[in-house]
């Protein structure tokens, strides 16, 4: 099976863009990171999860344990930094091997599944209602203090097969766009990808109160 990815990213409504996004075909590894709206450094905290996947996923057992060590890793750069200040990242990724594809998860980055026919949500949003906020807001993301909340890290691994893709995403995109929406893009652009993760950027991007906005697809052939 050939497999390729592809994405994009664009600043959106915001004044920087705080997400971050990893292409690694040499081990079949791909993620979106999206650094924690409230908090600082957000852009340093989503770049040290990409960066810190690519480098150490093939010296753990599994993609949890190198989500733990990035845990520890921010918490640290923001205590170091920050004086302990509220410094964090979502990370959504997946990697392929053979006919199976792992997906790892935290926060709010979602990993969606195509069949050529339908799409299908992977990952369930770490949030929960705010009384006093009222909205959402995260209870798990890298760098969360284990005294507010304990970091939940999310591992599954399902079977694939050529035409089939993989789609991750930062809110930014999810928030502005619907299924149906990004399911007709796929279809449209289904021959080139490059324009597919192009447009459901700038089209999410250009809907009122926008976010930053990445996307990561990953094309699965013969």
């Amino acid at each position: 099976m050939k497999i390729k990815g592809f994405a994009h990213s664009v600043v959106g409504g915001r004044e920087q863009n705080e997400d971050s996004f990893l292409i690694d075909d040499s081990q079949y590894l791909y993620a979106v990171a999206d650094g924690i709206g409230g908090g600082l450094k957000g852009e340093v905290a989503s770049k040290m999860a990409v960066d810190g996947l690519r480098e150490r996923c093939a010296g753990f057992d599994s993609l949890k344990e190198v989500f733990f060590s990035l845990q520890a890793d921010i918490l640290q750069e923001s205590l170091d930094t920050l004086g302990g200040a509220l410094m964090g990242t979502t990370l959504s990724c997946v990697q392929i091997s053979n006919d199976k594809a792992t997906i790892c998860h935290v926060g709010d980055s979602r990993v969606y599944f195509f069949d050529g026919h339908v799409l299908r949500q992977m990952t369930e949003d770490q949030e929960i209602y705010d009384e006093q906020l009222k909205g959402t807001v995260l209870n798990s993301y890298l760098g969360i203090e284990s005294d507010i909340h304990p970091l939940r890290v999310v591992q599954e691994t399902i079977s694939i097969n050529p035409g089939q893709s993989l789609l991750l995403a930062s809110d930014g995109l999810f928030k502005q766009m619907s299924d149906m929406r990004i399911v007709n893009l796929i279809r449209e652009h289904a021959e080139n990808p490059e324009k597919l993760v192009l447009q459901l950027c700038e089209e999410a991007s250009h809907t009122e109160y926008s976010d930053n906005v990445t996307v990561v697809f990953v094309r699965l052939l013969e």
